[in-house]
């Protein structure tokens, strides 16, 4: 008698192995048939058991499925064979499994099937692999002869983040989250930077709630992960494999007439000049992205090397930093990974003396500075707020009641109006309930502010 793996095999070439619970169901029959056939009585529990075991392996991507199904797990990796499986804990960080994967015909067998519904595959003579899985969690992997056969999976949230869930993680703050809130109001460009897995794209996507919903929104990215609330909404993805870069669809985005218009990242100066485009074209009412550095300062400094002029780093109007950070409790003598926003900057156009631009119509506020470095960007950047390890939260510098006079101007108000707006909007944010869902927190905030 065939094997139960054989004949879901053969089962499998006449129909839609696609179809999770078909599948599922044929599995059980063909468990069923094998009990059968060895004569063996077998009680509900063990029944589930090597039934949940068997549509593992012959449908899903066992030994990894478990995993794959934790929604407290952002990342699962397979470092190598006879290796334990990794993943990384949200708050917890990485963690050693007692699962492994030791033979390497299986590892490419579980690559290639969960490539196979985007018609991608692993083989010597392609032995690497980027993709995004049906899902929406991002796929890499390689074989020999780049390594001795490695997978990661960075799982994409089944729920997006909104402003409700920011406050509770304590990430950011109601008051720095409502000057975000005018500068989004203001039709100021914003670039959320910040170094690897630190939460940019799930604050940029939630920030994106600030954005009236009447408004048409084109979000730009090389793996979809923004989700905006928006019903007027357009998702272009580039193909590297079609030769669409993200550069091309940036500059198609010229011709599409946005209100505005999203970034996913930026990283290569065929973007960066993209991106820059967006801004100084003025097409968008604002223009926002994502970029990898670890300070305010060195994001200007990348962004020059990658090909950014001092004039255009002029349009750009603030820099959020968010960051993974190390946190040691002296109490529990245990260490624990957060996530924060590191702060809120300005920029600011210099002139020849270091002081901000006649044409600017800034005066030299209070916290500004000209940025060190070999490569001159033209700018200065004004803290607006920034952490406080002390007290784990932002504060407001000198320099905030210059940065609202900027935001006032742009939205046609008085300083003090727009001090008296960020305070209101910081005591209906702190209204927001811990555990609301995405859509209630989105109705609410337009409500508030556009209706």
């Amino acid at each position: 008698m065939l094997s139960l793996a054989a004949r879901f095999r053969e089962w499998s070439k006449h129909h839609d192995v696609s179809s999770q619970a078909e599948a599922a169901a044929e599995v059980e029959r063909l468990l069923g048939q094998q009990a059968d056939a060895d004569d063996l009585e077998l009680e509900e529990d063990q029944r589930q058991y090597l039934l949940a075991a068997a549509v593992s392996h012959l449908v899903g991507f066992a030994p990894l499925d478990f995993f794959l199904s934790d929604p407290s797990l952002e990342e699962v990796a397979v470092i190598g064979l006879h290796l334990p499986v990794y993943v990384y804990r949200r708050q917890k960080g990485w963690e050693a499994t007692d699962a492994s994967i030791t033979s390497l015909e299986h590892l490419i067998h579980l690559i290639n099937k969960m490539s196979r519904p985007l018609g991608r595959r692993v083989s010597a003579e392609s032995p690497r692999i980027n993709a995004l899985l049906p899902g929406g969690s991002r796929l890499h992997a390689s074989i020999p002869p780049l390594s001795g056969g490695e997978i990661t999976i960075r799982r994409h949230a089944v729920r997006a983040w909104s402003a409700a869930d920011l406050l509770a993680s304590g990430s950011i703050n109601a008051e720095a989250l409502a000057l975000l809130w005018l500068a989004f109001q203001s039709d100021s460009s914003v670039l959320v930077a910040g170094n690897t897995a630190s939460g940019k794209t799930t604050l940029l996507d939630a920030l994106l709630g600030f954005v009236p919903l009447s408004e048409r929104v084109l979000v730009i990215e090389e793996t979809p992960e923004l989700r905006p609330p928006h019903p007027h909404r357009v998702h272009l993805v580039c193909n590297p494999e079609l030769n669409i870069s993200m550069a091309e669809l940036v500059r198609d985005s010229l011709r599409m007439r946005p209100d505005r218009v999203v970034v996913g990242e930026v990283r290569t100066p065929a973007e960066t000049q993209a991106y820059m485009e967006t801004l100084l074209s003025g097409q968008a009412r604002g223009s926002y992205a994502t970029f990898h550095a670890q300070s305010a300062s060195e994001t200007l400094r990348r962004l020059v090397n990658l090909g950014a002029s001092a004039d255009d780093l002029a349009s750009l109007d603030f820099i959020v930093l968010q960051r993974r950070i190390a946190h040691y409790d002296s109490k529990t003598r245990q260490s624990k990974e957060l996530r924060r926003c590191l702060g809120i900057w300005m920029v600011e156009e210099e002139n020849e003396t270091g002081g901000p631009s006649p044409g600017s119509s800034r005066s030299p506020p209070s916290g500004s500075s000209r940025l060190p470095g070999s490569a001159p960007t033209g700018s200065s950047l004004v803290a607006l707020m920034q952490y406080d390890s002390k007290s784990d939260s932002l504060r407001a510098t000198p320099a905030l009641p210059r940065g609202l006079d900027v935001l006032a101007q742009k939205m046609g108000l008085s300083g003090a109006q727009a001090r008296s707006l960020l305070q209101a909007r910081a005591k209906f944010l702190r209204t927001l309930p811990a555990k609301s869902e995405p859509a209630a927190v989105i109705e609410k905030l337009q409500t508030f502010a556009y209706r």
